[in-house]
This record gives C-alpha cells, structure tokens and sequence, in this order.
C-alpha cells in the first residue's frame, strides 16, 4: 500500500467512526482529518515499537494539514510511549523486525528495504513491480511480501525471498485474486494473509509456506486484513471493517471463537513478544480533537486497558 493509498484508507476509517463506550464520535457533521501514526510493530525483546509518522505540523477544524518533511517516516519509542524520536527520515513504512531485533524490513516507493537497528548498511532487496507488506521469518533466514511482478493483471500475491533478497519466489496462484498481507506463524510452516476471493471483501487464509495447503478462517462480506499471529501461535488477530463486523478481533487459529477487542476506528493490530498486549492505530477523537487521529495505542490481549501513546499536533 503507498502513501496515498494508506491516506485513503485512513480517511474511510474515520468516515466509519461512530459513538461508543470508547468516545467514538458520529461522522454526522465532523470534519475528517489525515491520520498522525500508521503500522506499529514491537521490536522481539518488547522494549520498543516502531511506527510510521507522517509529520504533521499543523491540523486545521476541517481536515486540511501541513506536515514538515524532515519529520515524517519511522520513529521509535519506548513500549510505554516514552522516547519518541525519528528513527529514519522518508516515505518509509509498514516496518517489521528481525528476529534478533537487529535489522528493520520496511516499504519504500513500492519498493522493499532493510536497515540495521544502529541506522547504516539501508539495503533495497526489491527492484521491480509495485511491492508492499514485508514480514521477517521467525528463523530470520526469509521475508514474505507482497508483489505485482509477473500477474498478467497486475494482481498483487504473496512472494518469499531470502533476507539478502536473492532467491525470489512465487508462492501463490494467479487469476484467482489478490493475495495479500503475509505474515509467518511462530512456528514458520504457515502463512497468514489477506485472500480475495471473488466479488466482494476479502477474507483471512493461512497456508503452508511453500503456498500449498490453503486454510479459510473467515466466512463474511466483511472486508478483513492486518492478520497477525499471536506469539504462542494460538490466536490470529485482524482488522475487520463491516458491515457486520468492525474494529480489531482475534480468534483461534482454526478460524473459531471470534471475539471483539476494539471497535470501529482502529486498525493495525500488533502482537507484544510476549503475547499480553496488542499495539494498534486508534481513531478515537475525544472532543472532536484531531490530536487523537490515527495514532499509537495499546492494550491488553484481552481488549481492556486502553491508552494512547502518540498524539497529533495541536489543532
């Protein structure tokens, strides 16, 4: 997903908010303004998350921003939210560690980098096509993505390559739509991922890494992505965005005992190393303050203790 896109797809989250428990405000009169943080993801020893920023300056009541360039791309901070500084400048996002937490795999451009956590050595593994979604092996030896190379119809499907980025292959079919949003179980023989099916919404599959043996876990006209496995690889966690079902969920790996952990207005779920807590993107705008919008939250595995980390500039 570019920028643009991801901007895009903020802007339909928020124009989905509503009032709840959790101060969700109607659209009814509301402006709408551009998303403050994107696409957290704790590092493997849970002391740190990383997450996109887009370096807004300023947010205007009714939706128009300025943002400084020298601001935006990823940042770091402490898993309380503390130490909140620019780790890499740029239209760089959608990071995933290592898993010895030395190197960060992210989307620039299309295109896939990676970057040692001390800032030198940023390498592209990605030349061609239009390439999103990277996700880090647990054995650290592979990285799955998403690419349009080689699709006839310019489908984006699920690819492997080595971490060096050599040995680049296909693992998904083609002409029967996009597959999308990888993401290794913790055992590393399966795969999670966004599946388009047909007409309508995609649902959440996992298969075996070489692409092989499909499991479908969703059954609805719910339009579902983010899915990540717990760390125990008992649970996925998604994102899901109606019409019957919002927010962000977890169920069994098979696919059952679906259970709501945030309503509408978030997205991006991320599981802490230890599986007690579950990072994400909130909507939430307490008093129609745009410093809430699309920014840093975390909370319990289980839904309950919410608190926000990063906030937006002043209105």
């Amino acid at each position: 997903m570019n920028k643009i896109a991801a901007l895009i797809l903020s802007l339909m989250l928020v124009l989905s908010a509503c009032r709840d428990s959790n101060s969700l405000l109607p659209i009814d009169n509301q402006p709408v303004y551009p998303a403050v943080d994107g696409y957290p993801a704790w590092s493997p020893d849970g002391s740190k998350i990383i997450y996109n920023h887009a370096g807004w300056t300023k947010i205007y009541v009714g939706g128009a921003a300025q943002s400084n360039p020298d601001s935006g791309g990823l940042w770091l901070m402490g898993a309380d939210g503390s130490n909140q500084h620019l780790f890499l400048k740029g239209d760089y996002y959608d990071a995933d560690w290592s898993p010895d937490g030395q190197w960060l795999v992210m989307n620039s451009g299309s295109q896939i980098y990676k970057i040692k956590i001390t800032k030198d050595s940023l390498i592209q593994l990605t030349f061609g096509g239009r390439n999103f979604f990277p996700s880090w092996s647990p054995d650290g030896r592979q990285i799955a993505y998403d690419s349009d190379v080689n699709d006839p119809n310019g489908a984006n499907v699920i690819w492997k390559m080595m971490s060096d980025g050599a040995d680049k292959k296909d693992i998904s079919q083609h002409g029967v739509g996009e597959w999308r949003m990888p993401a290794w179980s913790p055992n590393g023989l399966r795969i999670v991922h966004q599946r388009y099916i047909g007409v309508g919404a995609p649902e959440i599959y996992t298969m075996d890494t070489s692409g092989n043996n499909p499991i479908r876990l969703t059954f609805d006209d719910n339009f579902e992505s983010y899915p990540e496995y717990s760390p125990n690889g008992t649970k996925i966690a998604f994102w899901s965005d109606g019409p019957s079902r919002y927010g962000i969920w977890v169920m069994n790996e098979d696919g059952s005992n679906l259970v709501q952990l945030a309503d509408r207005g978030t997205d991006s779920p991320s599981w802490s190393p230890d599986g007690t807590k579950i990072a994400y993107i909130g909507w939430t705008e307490k008093d129609y303050d745009p410093r809430n919008n699309g920014t840093v939250w975390v909370m319990n595995a289980d839904g309950t203790n919410k608190k926000q980390l990063t906030y937006g500039p002043d209105p």
